[in-house]
């Protein structure tokens, strides 16, 4: 299963960070203390991998597509603060996140991050990652 990995690191601030895993299955999401609560690498990490499901990197020498706008609205007092929502259009994703969870700053700095990345990813149909990582 291609996954999205959240961790929270402590001490000096480091900005956001995405990295590519090694053996392909899925990235790794940095985010400082100051930026994600407690518990929010889980509930990130569960909102990525189920988003990543319809993602894939674009195969060696193709060339990059076109950018995907990403956008991240982290709002304070949402009725629920684990409901989050995702809308994923054509030329952009909106995410909607509790600010209690994620701050803004990290919000527009995955949002720079995503949208630069995008270029060298790939929609796919439902079900193209299989329960290994692996295509199919």
């Amino acid at each position: 299963m291609w996954v999205m990995h959240v961790e929270r690191v402590e001490g000096e601030y480091i900005e956001p960070e995405i990295i590519d895993l090694e053996d392909g299955t899925g990235c790794l999401f940095r985010l400082h203390e100051s930026d994600i609560s407690r518990d929010g690498p889980e509930w990130l990490s569960e909102l990525l991998t189920d988003q990543a499901q319809r993602w894939a990197p674009r195969p060696a020498g193709d060339p990059p597509g076109p950018v995907i706008s990403v956008t991240w609205l982290c709002l304070p007092g949402l009725p629920d603060r684990f409901a989050f929502g995702v809308e994923d259009y054509t030329h952009s994703i909106i995410y909607t996140v509790d600010s209690s969870l994620l701050s803004q700053r990290a919000g527009d700095y995955l949002a720079r991050l995503d949208t630069q990345r995008s270029p060298y990813w790939q929609r796919v149909p439902e079900g193209y990652h299989n329960g290994d990582g692996d295509s199919v």
